[in-house]
């Protein structure tokens, strides 16, 4: 993230805002309110579909002068021109997560703010190509430590251009999807190719219980049958 960001104020003009943009080489600048919350951001892009170009009437000059194309505005103002609301992500957002947003919504930028859209930064493509150029020893060193808190105790790993290879046993298939994201976040690391396998428990912990119908045992069954006996029925009864 760079901290240094480039703003303007919702009523800065649009030629102030060119000049601001020029002046600093900036593809974008944030448009921002007096407390410092992001309102909206202004790019390359939005300046130029703003932006009109003017002919003057060549027949109100005189011949032998050259008419003089002059800009003009179709807003008045930053908050007019600007794309709102800006797409922006909270500080503890990882690249990983930054980049799959900056694809996904097509754009090479994402504003850091913090509570009430307060501005922090700025993250850009080009933050995170300086990144993943990190040389493989340090990525290295980086997914060790990552792995060094978590069960992974049979788990080997190497990095090669940023691809990340793990292989193993792990106790649960729970703790086999936490390596994977886990290793991804870390900065430099472009892919993982995970072929840790989960342990099968014993076989004595896996075989699930089975019930087996048997008789109930006769002093349980008399306690809860009716009293019988064997004495005849009367006659009468029959009847």
């Amino acid at each position: 993230m760079t901290a240094e960001v480039v703003t303007v104020d919702y009523d800065t003009p649009p030629a102030d805002v060119v000049t601001t943009m020029t002046a600093y080489d900036v593809s974008a600048v944030a448009v921002v309110d007096d407390y410092d919350s992001v309102l909206g951001v202004i790019t390359r892009t939005d300046v130029l579909t703003g932006l009109q170009v003017r002919t003057p009437d060549q027949s109100s000059r005189a011949p032998w002068r050259r008419p003089v194309a002059a800009p003009a505005w179709t807003a008045h103002s930053a908050g007019q021109m600007m794309s709102a609301p800006a797409l922006t992500v909270e500080p503890d957002v990882t690249l990983g997560q930054a980049g799959r947003l900056m694809r996904h919504h097509a754009v090479n930028r994402l504003l850091v703010t913090g509570p009430d859209r307060r501005l922090l930064g700025i993250v850009t493509a080009a933050d995170l190509l300086k990144v993943y150029d990190r040389a493989d020893e340090v990525v290295r060193a980086e997914v060790g430590q990552v792995l060094a808190t978590l069960p992974t105790s049979d788990v080997a790993f190497d990095v090669h251009d940023g691809v990340t290879v793990m292989a193993g046993t792990v106790a649960d298939a729970g703790t086999a999807s936490l390596l994977s994201r886990v290793v991804h976040s870390v900065p430099g690391v472009t892919a993982v190719r995970s072929e840790v396998t989960v342990d099968p428990p014993a076989a004595a912990e896996a075989a699930p219980a089975v019930r087996t119908r048997h008789r109930p045992i006769d002093g349980w069954w008399q306690t809860r049958r009716p009293h019988r006996d064997n004495r005849p029925i009367p006659a009468a009864a029959r009847r």
